[in-house]
């Protein structure tokens, strides 16, 4: 019995001893585990609808290597209209007849008139319904909009113009979900024409007061600017009367020390944008409002589109904001006097950098709002306005007029 077990106990080593001996002749590999990726999240995309909701963030999403470059992208409109409260305007168109005094030949009367712009991709139509208020809050009328404005319709000359002073409300509609988009009010006036003359007592040009505007200015860049090349960015300011380009100069100024004149490749130039521009005929300087552009070689550094991995070219003649990041003081002359005052601030990245206002406005290609100071006797104003009727009596929270 020992001897059996024995040999059992003998044949068991030598297996184990060719086994080993086999494992040694062979090289065995054992593959190694490979962790898998895994992918980090992407940030969600802004679905406000505002065209500024990012603030002006540095970012490149065509991936271009070259990532010291900033990318400027163009806002895009979503399906989400968004009211441009910048663009809106609320004026009167008026007639030297009154419904309610037919037998007079000369008394003049008006009705309001509205156009504003929208931030929209036109996915879909909206449309919009204005209701007119009287001074003490009741309906005045109510009119469904041609498109972003309303026409000065007959019948309601015929039936629904005033010839009173003062301020009017006024509640837009989305004419579908009677949603009010805006809810505001305008101050109306008049200069009687010939008050000398008793046949011409009533006859007067009405217009609405935007003395508002004057202390309310603007930076970033235009309709039309170039995105995929250095976009320069523009000041926009509001100026009284009918003026003209060549008697502006604007300075520009980094540091406390003159960087850039409009005198020397810089530009002013009397822009589309006006208040009253055809109802106010007589004394301009008092009723006429016009958003004046001044821009330098002042540029913000872009990524060419079209040109996938093309190497950027500097303009060599131009400013960049990169190069020059802080705060930018603006003065503006009027025949060698100053008028305006005004400031932005550029971030380390060049971009324009969003302050306290940007959130409250939505505004087209990154424009922010920048308080301006009035110097001089150039404009006739009332320098108060803008406390209360600021964008129509939505003044902005925090703004203060230098």
């Amino acid at each position: 019995m020992k001897k059996i077990s024995l040999y059992i106990f003998m044949m068991m080593l030598a297996a184990a001893f060719a086994f080993q001996t086999s494992a040694a002749q062979f090289n065995i590999k054992i593959p190694k585990i490979v962790k898998p990726k895994v992918e980090q999240p992407k940030p969600e995309q802004s679905t406000t609808g505002q065209p500024n909701a990012d603030g002006g963030a540095n970012k490149n999403p065509a991936g271009n290597k070259q990532s010291e470059v900033v990318y400027m992208e163009k806002p895009r409109p979503t399906g989400v209209a968004v009211l441009l409260k910048d663009s809106l305007e609320i004026k009167v168109h008026t007639r030297n007849t009154y419904w309610k005094m037919p037998d007079e030949q000369y008394y003049s009367s008006w009705i309001p008139l509205i156009s504003f712009n929208i931030f929209h991709d036109k996915s879909e139509t909206v449309r919009y319904t204005a209701e007119w208020l009287n001074p003490d809050g009741s309906v005045w009328f109510s009119e469904d909009l041609d498109g972003t404005q309303n026409r000065a319709e007959s019948a309601i000359l015929d039936t629904k113009a005033t010839a009173s002073v003062g301020a009017f409300g006024l509640r837009l509609l989305n004419t579908k979900t009677r949603e009010v988009v805006f809810k505001g009010k305008f101050n109306v006036k008049k200069i009687l024409l010939d008050p000398a003359s008793p046949r011409y007592k009533n006859q007067a040009m009405f217009y609405v007061d935007n003395d508002w505007s004057l202390p309310i200015g603007y930076v970033g860049f235009n309709d039309s600017s170039t995105w995929d090349f250095d976009p320069k960015p523009v000041v926009y300011i509001w100026l009284k009367g009918d003026l003209k380009s060549e008697d502006f100069e604007a300075r520009l100024f980094h540091n406390n020390r003159q960087i850039a004149s409009t005198a020397d490749g810089g530009s002013v130039y009397e822009g589309d944008d006006q208040r009253n521009d055809t109802n106010c005929f007589q004394q301009t300087e008092v009723c006429r409002y016009r958003l004046w552009q001044f821009s330098w070689n002042l540029k913000v550094e872009s990524f060419n589109q079209d040109a996938t991995n093309a190497k950027h070219s500097r303009d060599p003649k131009a400013i960049y904001t990169k190069d020059k990041p802080g705060e930018y003081i603006v003065k503006v002359f009027h025949k060698g006097v100053q008028v305006r005052e005004t400031r932005f601030t550029v971030q380390p990245n060049g971009w324009l950098a969003p302050n306290a206002f940007a959130s409250q406005i939505p505004m087209k290609n990154y424009r922010a709002v920048i308080p301006v100071k009035v110097l001089g006797t150039l404009d006739k104003w009332s320098p108060v306005t803008w406390k209360t009727e600021a964008f129509y009596g939505n003044p902005l929270s925090e703004f203060v007029a230098p």
